[in-house]
């Protein structure tokens, strides 16, 4: 006997609403439903009641009022505990003992990011200033749990009621900031470089040259012991590269470079690669285009996917931009001072823009841990690094979600005080599988 279709009654039907339904149902529980704001169409059918309205015999979720309002006003919803799991907008009515779906929506819409906040020295909402973090979840990915445990509740009230199972994989990405340490950086980088290396403050002049000769290898050049290891243990694999103009925080080679373009192309070619916008796009969506278009003369097709560097992070604006400029799908989505799930969610989500008020043509692929923040802001060892890397990844196997990973080129290349985290690489790729 099939299962009947969902129905989810609400007096009035928002975007907010219609938007949430099909994250919660269709994305993590792959239940067929239907929202009707006709309460005859409920029939025999199972049902959420999603009013304020007094119903007998039915399921009852009560609303907070977030899924029908519009715009951003100030807002930190009351965190509650149901056992060890934490919940947002707690009720004390009805069948539901919080507001699944305004909890689901403030997390997956970042509604706290639009809010006035403290940044960080590059203007980043930090994972530390997060709801999530401060509640002590963000290591957890909340909205998938919750999405269960509204499954669970509606199989008690309909018992013929039926979820999938979700399968969990994994993604590993690897963001080619800078490839060369000494190769190919201009005269005057390579020269001022040589002049730090005579005054002691920077690399062996010898090493340096030899490397730029082609008699040593670069420091930098990890690509074939990453090749080496992804398919050792058949790893999905994303590449990022950048290709804006050099500047502070911007150490790419320019975008014409022979050996770069080679680079790109080939790893185009093997895995699948994506933009790495620049430190300078940020906010600047002409610039974006540019380098759009210089990856799409590099590659000879337009990125659908990015990630932006230093993880510079904006909501709206950055999406907006990505939106402009063709990209489909941002893999920008973690912390970069803090390992977890930033949007509470262990799998691609579409994003909904608050500023617009309505659903985007984006989908955003969350991250759960970068190397520079186990080591660099984190300031682990590497086996402390390992043992929060499998904590994540078990997290992310039990929500049947995708755990996706970033690392750098230079992190693997056992130089500048990341001498043994290849063994937290190797290590992340086999308990990934």
């Amino acid at each position: 006997m099939s299962m009947k279709k969902l129905r989810i009654y609400s007096p009035v039907i928002t975007p907010r609403l219609a938007y949430i339904a099909e994250e919660l149902f269709s994305s993590v529980l792959g239940v067929d439903y239907e929202i009707t704001d006709d309460r005859r169409k409920i029939g025999n059918n199972p049902a959420i009641i999603y009013s304020d309205e007094k119903v007998k015999d039915q399921f009852v979720i009560r609303p907070s009022g977030l899924l029908s309002s519009q715009g951003v006003t100030p807002l930190e919803p009351a965190v509650t505990h149901i056992g060890e799991m934490p919940v947002l907008f707690p009720s004390d009515s009805g069948d539901f003992p919080f507001d699944i779906f305004s909890a689901a929506f403030y997390m997956l819409s970042r509604y706290e990011e639009y809010l006035p906040f403290y940044p960080d020295a590059h203007g980043r909402f930090p994972g530390a200033r997060s709801l999530a973090y401060r509640e002590g979840f963000l290591t957890r990915p909340v909205v998938d749990i919750w999405a269960r445990y509204l499954a669970n509740s509606l199989v008690k009230h309909y018992p013929a009621f039926t979820i999938r199972h979700n399968i969990y994989r994994a993604l590993l990405t690897v963001d080619v900031d800078q490839p060369f340490a000494y190769r190919h950086r201009g005269f005057l980088r390579s020269f001022g470089g040589l002049v730090k290396g005579l005054r002691g403050t920077g690399a062996s002049p010898a090493d340096r040259i030899r490397t730029i000769r082609g008699q040593k290898q670069d420091p930098y050049d990890s690509f074939g012991y990453i090749e080496e290891q992804t398919k050792k243990h058949g790893c999905d694999t994303l590449y990022f590269f950048p290709v804006g103009d050099h500047g502070e925080y911007d150490r790419n080679p320019h975008h014409k470079d022979h050996e770069y373009v080679s680079i790109i192309r080939k790893y185009d070619t093997l895995a699948k690669t994506g933009i790495h916008p620049s430190y300078r796009s940020s906010g600047r969506p002409k610039v974006l285009l540019t380098e759009t278009s210089r990856y799409s003369h590099i590659t000879g097709h337009e990125p659908d996917s990015a990630r932006q560097h230093w993880l510079l992070l904006r909501m709206p604006d950055t999406y907006q931009a990505y939106e402009s400029a063709g990209i489909r799908y941002d893999y920008t989505m973690g912390f970069a001072d803090e390992p977890g799930f930033r949007a509470g969610i262990a799998r691609p989500f579409r994003f909904y823009d608050l500023k617009r008020e309505q659903l985007s043509g984006l989908t955003v692929v969350p991250f759960q841990v970068m190397d520079g923040t186990l080591r660099q802001y984190r300031h682990l060892t590497a086996g402390a690094a390992i043992e929060t890397v499998r904590d994540l990844i078990t997290a992310t196997k039990k929500a049947g979600g995708v755990f996706v990973s970033i690392w750098h080129n230079t992190s693997l290349s056992e130089t500048n005080g990341w001498e043994g985290w290849r063994e937290v690489f190797e290590k992340t790729l086999e308990m990934q599988k």
